[in-house]
């Protein structure tokens, strides 16, 4: 008895039903954009064996038989085609695997408008915004649709004027302002600068109100300036790009002179200080007296001692930690090519000698005797790695 018993879905189940079967109504045939159709296969062998079954009972069985050989081979060569270029099967449809779709967002596509950064905006603003193709959008409820007549607008002298900061979104059928909605200040006002207007009955009176208020009229003018700041190179950040990179050629050109004075002190075992540390002043030492030498012709040094003497920084790199740095970074690097020959040598003799310095303390040279081969001639050659601190010198 119960299982004669009929029941009917709810109101909410049938309201689900209908949405699923429209979403994938709308969805049919979205797959085939990413798939290549093959040609359909001729029935010419079919044509043949069934002209042939008319004429004779063997021939026919001969000629079914050898029509399905045929097919079988057309096949494995579709199939041997495909297998000898894969690589070009569906060139043009498939997106390249190092590419990802989900980081390269659109940035034409209103949608999208909230999350872009200042670079992906100057790129919008140079490439100006992108209007769809379309003459008429979707209806509405009440059969509204927005149109592409809205993209001008007539003034009282009678010439049309183009709508350019006007954008329709096919996709969320909405239409936005394309100056307020990236240069607004805060939250705008209005649902051309946010989420888009639909509103298709009063989309006239919105569209003259909003192009006449002053908040649309200053982010038009931020929009144009920007845009032909771009066109002539000239927008705030270029400028700061290229202050900055003026800066960092300067610095390496200072510390490059600077790097050839230690080299060059350190050469001939010349002290770098002396009793002061001051510019253009007595007994300020070989390293700074070589800075005020260069200052006399070279154009960067003499930069750089203009702006010290004259407070515009209190980065100078001519003290003496940065003299005692690049000396021991000259080290290191003459010492690691010194051990490289070492090891071409494979063959070398260590030599050690002990000497005490001027506050009695022993100290132990450590030297290398190695034949050098890299150069066309060879020759015998001793090179000092440097002092070794003695502790004990009893020989135990």
């Amino acid at each position: 008895m119960s299982s004669r018993i009929r029941k009917c879905p709810s109101g909410y189940e049938k309201r689900q039903k209908k949405k699923k079967k429209k979403l994938d109504e709308s969805l049919k045939g979205s797959l085939d954009v990413f798939f290549v159709k093959e040609p359909k296969v001729s029935s010419e062998n079919q044509s043949v064996d069934a002209n042939t079954n008319d004429v004779h009972d063997d021939d026919s069985i001969h000629t079914e038989t050898q029509g399905e050989e045929v097919n079988v081979v057309s096949n494995m060569d579709e199939v041997h085609v495909e297998n000898n270029n894969p690589d070009e099967a569906n060139h043009g449809d498939e997106v390249p695997a190092n590419v990802d779709v989900s980081l390269q967002p659109d940035i034409f596509d209103p949608r999208n408008w909230d999350g872009l950064d200042s670079k992906a905006i100057d790129n919008l603003v140079e490439k100006g915004p992108k209007r769809a193709p379309i003459q008429k959008g979707h209806k509405d409820k009440l059969g509204r649709r927005f149109s592409a007549v809205f993209y001008s607008r007539g003034l009282p002298n009678g010439e049309m004027c183009d709508r350019e900061w006007l954008v329709y979104s096919k996709e969320l059928n909405r239409v936005f302002c394309f100056c307020c909605k990236n240069f607004g200040k805060g939250r705008a006002r209005g649902h051309l600068a946010n989420e888009g207007f639909s509103d298709w009955i009063h989309l006239s009176i919105r569209l003259r109100e909003h192009e006449t208020g002053a908040e649309h009229l200053q982010n038009m003018v931020t929009w144009h300036e920007l845009r032909l700041r771009l066109q002539q190179n000239k927008t705030i950040d270029s400028a700061a790009r290229q202050q900055l990179e003026k800066e960092k050629d300067h610095w390496r050109k200072v510390l490059l002179r600077i790097l050839l004075i230690v080299k060059f002190l350190a050469k001939h075992n010349l002290a770098f200080r002396g009793t002061n540390s001051k510019l253009y002043q007595d007994s300020n030492g070989n390293f700074l007296g070589l800075v005020e030498m260069l200052a006399e012709f070279d154009p960067v040094i003499q930069e750089h001692v203009r702006r010290i003497t004259n407070d515009e920084t209190h980065t100078h790199y001519l003290g003496h930690g940065i003299q005692n740095e690049l000396i021991h970074l000259i080290a290191s690097a003459i010492k690691s090519e010194i051990i490289k020959k070492i090891k071409e040598a494979k063959y070398f003799t260590v030599i050690l000698d002990c000497t005490p310095d001027a506050s009695h303390q022993e100290q132990m040279s450590l030297i290398i005797r190695y034949v050098e081969t890299s150069s066309s001639s060879v020759s015998v050659v001793e090179s000092f790695l440097g002092f070794l601190d003695v502790n004990d010198t009893t020989g135990k």
